[in-house]
């Protein structure tokens, strides 16, 4: 982001040093994890097609940290005597999360897991994960194997405690009310120090400083100044879009982006509680494009839009990516450009466009060199993709 945005900037050396502090913690937390009896090592997810998986059987190794800068956070796992081996970025990772959660490699019951929590593009939590280290058979036929079980948990409940900024735990409901629950609810009350505890109890007991229901990170989303400007554009509408619904708010009735934390959860929402509101999840935006597509709905000329992307489909059937929009109503009169209503939306791009998760389609950018099309210039190249 510019130095020009409404919040300061780290200095580039302090920003450095959180970087490589941070990677150095986690890589510890990560290679503790290594020696781990039958542990897997799986990358992916199944509803992107494909999983893969690395059996270290032991030989595990991360190596040190061979890179400055932006990639002082990458490091290589490698298999000692194989040629097999992976690269981590760790300055990508939000933090790792404990994770008891119904698997289908396991028949459904629970897996036991450490999940490398990514960060986006906009440096927030993304809830998402690539990877993750477990248990391959943490069970014996149908019984927990006791003995697996409680050396992930006594290591899990450790770097807890020792490290509550970077780790947390979370249980999946359907496990808590599964039999197998039933058998590690008493293992992790050992821990927790709440010999009768229930669920709740025992995880605010092992987690007392942050919620269990939806992890999140503190920090205010990277995008949030972007998307204060934007919604400030004359003659514009927030627009969220999903299959067979189309909700629209005219920006100039909304008093602006309002933060709420309850318990440790933070939720946005734009507009006023007494009045017309959404609440969208900000942290979840990946990207923002800006864009100016020949379109329809502005009778063949130019539509541009702030787009406020996620790395994977949001439900938006015409833009996939496109978690909600901000775009210019009326960009024309009589079929000549707006300049008053378009120049304000080419600005915020000039001031933001330094930011790594701000990208500009090739319109956009050719509207930034050349200045507004006319409408009927623009339906000419609208007819010409069309055909």
């Amino acid at each position: 982001m510019s130095s020009a945005g409404p919040f300061p900037r780290c200095s580039a050396a302090h920003e450095q040093r959180e970087l490589v502090r941070r990677t150095d913690a986690l890589h510890g937390l990560l290679a503790a994890w290594l020696d781990t009896p039958g542990l897997t090592v799986a990358c992916g997810h199944w509803e992107d097609g494909a999983v893969s998986e690395i059996v270290p059987e032991g030989r595990a190794v991360l190596l040190p940290a061979r890179y400055g800068g932006v990639f002082a956070g990458v490091r290589e796992l490698r298999l000692t005597g194989a040629a097999h081996h992976l690269h981590i970025d760790l300055g990508r990772v939000e933090r790792l999360r404990f994770t008891l959660a119904p698997c289908v490699c396991l028949g459904f019951k629970p897996s036991f897991e450490v999940r490398l929590m990514s960060r986006n593009r906009a440096g927030t939590a993304s809830g998402d994960w690539s990877l993750s280290l477990m248990l391959g058979a943490p069970y014996a036929g149908e019984s927990l194997d006791q003995e697996a079980a409680r050396g992930f948990l006594a290591r899990a409940c450790a770097q807890l405690r020792a490290h509550p900024e970077l780790t947390e735990i979370v249980v999946d409901e359907q496990v808590r009310a599964s039999l197998a629950g039933q058998a590690i609810l008493p293992l992790l009350r050992e821990h927790a120090g709440t010999p009768d505890g229930d669920w709740p109890g025992v995880l605010r007991a092992l987690r007392p400083a942050a919620p269990h229901a939806e992890p999140h990170s503190a920090a205010d989303p990277a995008i949030l100044p972007l998307l204060r400007e934007a919604l400030r554009l004359p003659d514009a509408t927030l627009v969220l879009h999903r299959e067979r619904v189309l909700v629209e708010f005219q920006t100039e009735l909304l008093d602006g982006v309002h933060r709420y934390e309850e318990q440790g959860h933070v939720s946005w929402q734009i507009g006023a509680q007494h009045d017309h509101h959404s609440h969208l999840s900000l942290s979840a935006v990946d990207h923002v494009l800006f864009s100016a597509q020949a379109s329809p709905c502005q009778g063949g000329g130019l539509n541009y839009t702030v787009w406020f992307q996620t790395a994977r489909p949001s439900g938006n059937p015409f833009q996939p990516h496109g978690y909600f929009s901000v775009t210019l109503n009326r960009p024309y009169a009589q079929g000549r450009p707006r300049v008053e209503v378009i120049e304000p939306l080419l600005d915020l791009y000039r001031r933001f466009r330094d930011a790594p998760w701000v990208v500009a389609d090739a319109a956009f950018l050719r509207v930034l060199a050349e200045g507004p099309p006319t409408r009927a210039e623009s339906t000419v190249e609208l007819q010409e993709n069309l055909t």
